[in-house]
């Protein structure tokens, strides 16, 4: 997926961007620690537009709020046409300091919150496009991130991840033409980016919107346990 992401601090992004951000209306970032689909997120236009956007893609052809695509496959990006022309034309990138996963199993879900190794977030490849929200009465940003394979460590949970950018590779992808260089860059993240642990089963539900949201929930060990 991932289908609930944690944006919290995105001051490394804009030290990180602050040569390809030309215009920055997001300024001071509300943190959200459990971000789900709709709620808006921010993202790097690939026209310099550092803003709020809607968290689900929404091509300007699209008649209903309800076929919004929160991710798209980069195996058939070129392909679909929700997607194509969104991916030859616009382009750009998240910044999420984390995403979370859920480890299915017969019984129960289980939460993981996957965050970066190396750096103070992941910057996520991502395409865009206007909408006009009939109940807001104007046009709005509308995003979805795009998924490949998950790499070995999060396979063990999930079999998809996001592509993850590199810094080298911003540029590239926000404004480069050559859609075979792009697709270069539809690579799986390499397993010393990222780490994962299980956090509290809280996060499932949307409204929780706390930071122990993100933090380790370890395993309670039986043979401490005692009853008075």
């Amino acid at each position: 997926m991932p289908g609930r992401l944690a944006i919290y601090d995105d001051i490394s992004f804009k030290n990180d961007t602050k040569e390809l951000i030309k215009v920055d209306l997001v300024k001071q970032l509300n943190k959200n620690y459990n971000v789900a689909p709709t709620i808006p997120i921010p993202v790097l236009l690939n026209e310099g537009t550092y803003l709020y956007s809607h968290f689900g893609f929404l091509p300007s052809w699209a008649k209903e709020k309800s076929s919004m695509n929160i991710n798209a496959r980069s195996e058939s990006i070129f392909e679909k046409q929700t997607f194509k022309d969104a991916f030859k034309f616009r382009r750009c990138i998240i910044p999420i300091n984390g995403f979370f996963e859920w480890e299915k199993t017969d019984k129960e879900k289980t939460p993981y919150f996957v965050s970066p190794i190396k750096s103070d977030y992941l910057a996520l490849a991502g395409i865009w496009d206007e909408w006009f929200d009939k109940t807001l009465n104007q046009k709005i940003v509308t995003v979805a991130l795009i998924t490949c394979d998950a790499n070995s460590k999060l396979s063990q949970i999930h079999p998809r991840m996001p592509i993850v950018l590199n810094k080298e590779d911003f540029s590239t992808w926000l404004y480069s033409s050559n859609l075979q260089e792009v697709n270069k860059l539809f690579k799986i993240c390499d397993d010393s980016f990222i780490k994962l642990h299980k956090v509290t089963k809280e996060v499932n539900k949307v409204l929780y919107n706390n930071e122990d949201a993100i933090k380790e929930v370890k395993p309670i060990n039986k043979g401490q346990l005692s009853l008075f």
